[in-house]
């Protein structure tokens, strides 16, 4: 009996997410919606990473082989995936795709025909070194992260590390203090007083900057509401509180 309502899980499972339309042949685009998320290295133009997800108007996933993305001319079928669980994880995923400051995105439907899917302008390549910060900080002194030029990042977001005290000085355990999110200009600094560096229970031990944007593109009117395309990119600056003391 145990093994038989195992197995009814595990059906239920594989086929709660999965949209009806995964096993039947699509030759509507308005039956589609799609979602298509592209990660760019802020270094370099070319070098990117895409996820691209179907869903139906149920907001069900479609994994549908007979279905092909095309990114910039390049055809990408679905690529299988087992998650935990026996979970489908299956997606459309593509990497470096050819980019000449646009990324053009279709779909080849069931019956070959083909369709605009979206599309989206690549981010301006970012020089790191603008991003000016020392790596090891000193409690006795203010933190400063000074940045100038940057051409796309509009976004500073800022993590707090801290070690807990303990009445054992040989143990470490650390925790985190609220997340800060400012939206910034090209061109600015940041500075965090001493002052905020101790509390009773604990002392920072270091701040992880993340400066980061996203842009959002078109997408073809006729796909299903909730649809989009977005852009991302982001710098990690990292300095480090715990030596200095």
């Amino acid at each position: 009996m145990k093994h038989s309502i195992s197995f009814l899980l595990f059906i239920f499972i594989l086929t709660s997410c999965n949209s009806n339309l995964s096993s039947e042949k699509v030759e509507d685009i308005g039956l589609i919606g799609a979602t298509i998320e592209i990660t760019q290295k802020p270094t370099d133009e070319k070098s990117s990473w895409m996820t691209i997800n179907l869903f139906d108007k149920h907001n069900k996933i479609i994994r549908n082989d007979s279905i092909k993305i095309i990114v910039n001319g390049i055809e990408t079928a679905l690529q299988h995936r087992q998650g935990l669980y026996y979970t489908d994880e299956s997606r459309y995923y593509s990497e470096n795709a050819p980019a000449n400051q646009i990324y053009n995105f279709g779909i080849k439907l069931s019956n070959g025909k083909k369709y605009f899917l979206g599309s989206i302008n690549s981010l301006s390549e970012e020089k790191i070194e603008n991003i000016e910060c020392a790596e090891q900080g000193d409690l006795n002194k203010n933190t400063v992260i000074k940045w100038k030029d940057l051409k796309n990042i509009n976004k500073l977001t800022i993590y707090t590390s801290t070690l807990l005290k303990t009445a054992n000085s040989n143990d470490k355990n650390y925790s985190s203090k609220d997340v800060i999110v400012k939206q910034i200009s090209s061109n600015g600094e940041y500075t965090i007083s001493k002052s905020e560096y101790f509390d009773p229970k604990w002392t920072v031990s270091g701040f992880e900057f993340k400066f980061a944007t996203t842009r959002f593109g078109k997408m073809n009117p006729k796909l299903i509401d909730g649809s989009k395309i977005s852009i991302s990119t982001s710098i990690e600056k990292n300095i480090n509180l715990e030596k200095a003391r």
